[in-house]
């Protein structure tokens, strides 16, 4: 069993499998488009940082621990290691849309999930 550093408003939660995934979402006016000819017009407004959460073979009691922090939109602390900036920080996100969950076993003394993946949204811009 993996338990791990990785930090959910301070406590630790189930360590993600390797591979966790970075990204950046740059939002823009409304009014960023292109033209019939394909040049574009584009006024960027904020980018904010995005990770990928992916874990397997879960014991539901973990599970049940990351859905009280991320499953009501609320924004929680995440402790990550920021592309961006280069170094480990302590920064607000929150999961905006859907997470998936991969029920495995639901048996007494083995209930496990198969997977759990989510993505994370940065609160704040860098």
């Amino acid at each position: 069993m993996a338990q791990s550093r990785f930090l959910m408003n301070g406590e630790s939660v189930w360590q993600p499998d390797s591979g966790l995934t970075y990204g950046f979402e740059t939002k823009y006016t409304k009014d960023s488009d292109r033209t019939q000819s394909g040049k574009g017009h584009f006024t960027p407004l904020f980018t904010v940082e995005q990770y990928g959460y992916k874990a397997t073979n879960i014991p539901v009691s973990e599970v049940t621990k990351i859905l009280k922090i991320i499953a009501k939109g609320k924004k929680f602390s995440l402790k990550h290691f920021s592309m961006y900036h280069g170094e480990w920080r302590t920064d607000d996100f929150y999961v905006g849309k859907s997470g998936n969950i991969t029920i495995g076993s639901l048996k007494d003394g083995d209930k496990k999930v198969t997977e759990l993946s989510f993505n994370m949204t940065g609160v704040n811009p860098i």
